[in-house]
């Protein structure tokens, strides 16, 4: 199969591993499979709570297609350039598997990336996303939901809704589990990891971008910067296996720069939650006001101006 080549890149290329049950489900353990009737029910449980919280209605979820198994993507880039984010045309995105596309490794480093759901004005659950395990179930309706109510970037959209997710689901699921609860706890788990791993992921990020830097000023060669990087990135990988129990299993450049869309602000927008005392529709108003909104943007550079312009609006209201 030819490899079809896009740059414009899904508005959510998150991945939808949801969780939850619509009637009460007696064990509420993060991996108890609930039927799709249940799973169905949960998420009109979840798109009122949302109302609760001042979302505007979606048609996402709403309909069911067990045909659709998952969207098949891959993302690639030069093995000596670090993307940006999902917003850097470097980071090229393409439709396909392993198995269908022909990549040349020792030119460009690739992550293939089989996603349950993709954002967008009624989206359908997939079949992936029906057997998804449940904490992860609850957290990507409300992440994908929330990327409807705002028009930003990658880079600021992505991780506003990885904060709105994530607060959503334990206010969600404290609600209706009980903050004891395994789901809740699973969430609230998840989350601190991915505070934890945005550090790791913003340190690496900058160590090797100096690499590369290196290289492209001719005071390394090819091969010990290939060198230099594989090191970097076991030691990277030792780091996150300390944190998640395991090691990505596509640790290059393509993954890093996917990765950072979602990590790089991460830090600082949940600082922003944690400055309104935790306050879930305070933070959400903040977020509604996030500037440079709905702009047609060109070039990495304008998205970088954006950036900088919410950068400094959430600072003040640290």
């Amino acid at each position: 199969m030819a490899l079809i080549v896009m740059r414009i890149v899904p508005p959510l290329l998150i991945i939808l591993f949801i969780v939850s049950a619509a009637v009460v489900v007696p064990s509420c353990q993060p991996g108890t499979p609930l039927a799709e009737e249940q799973k169905m029910q949960l998420i009109a449980e979840i798109k009122a709570f949302e109302r609760e919280l001042g979302f505007h209605e979606t048609e996402n979820f709403k309909t069911y297609h067990p045909e659709v198994e998952a969207y098949h993507y891959l993302f690639f880039t030069s093995s000596t350039q670090l993307p940006y984010s999902l917003d850097d045309p470097a980071l090229v995105a393409a439709i396909g598997t392993r198995d269908s596309v022909y990549i040349d490794y020792q030119k460009y480093d690739a992550y293939f990336y089989s996603i349950p759901s993709v954002a967008g004005k009624g989206a359908p659950v997939t079949e992936s996303l029906m057997q998804a395990p449940l904490p992860r179930f609850i957290q990507i309706i409300f992440h994908e939901d929330w990327q409807e109510q705002i028009d930003l970037p990658h880079g600021l959209e992505e991780p506003s809704a990885e904060i709105i997710g994530y607060a959503a689901a334990l206010a969600f699921t404290g609600e209706k589990y009980g903050q004891d609860s395994p789901v809740h706890r699973t969430l609230k788990e998840h989350l601190e990891n991915k505070l934890r791993e945005s550090e790791v992921y913003g340190e690496y990020y900058t160590r090797l971008e100096t690499l590369y830097a290196q290289y492209q000023e001719g005071k390394l060669s090819e091969l010990d910067t290939l060198i230099r990087k594989a090191r970097l990135l076991e030691a990277m990988g030792n780091e996150l296996y300390g944190i998640w129990g395991g090691k990505p299993d596509q640790l290059n450049n393509a993954f890093i720069g996917f990765q950072m869309t979602y990590l790089r602000y991460l830090p600082l927008m949940h600082g922003v939650f944690q400055a309104t005392d935790f306050d879930l529709a305070e933070t959400i108003r903040i977020f509604l006001s996030l500037p440079g909104q709905e702009r047609s943007l060109a070039t990495l550079e304008q998205v970088k101006s954006v950036e900088r312009g919410a950068i400094d609006y959430l600072s003040r209201n640290l």
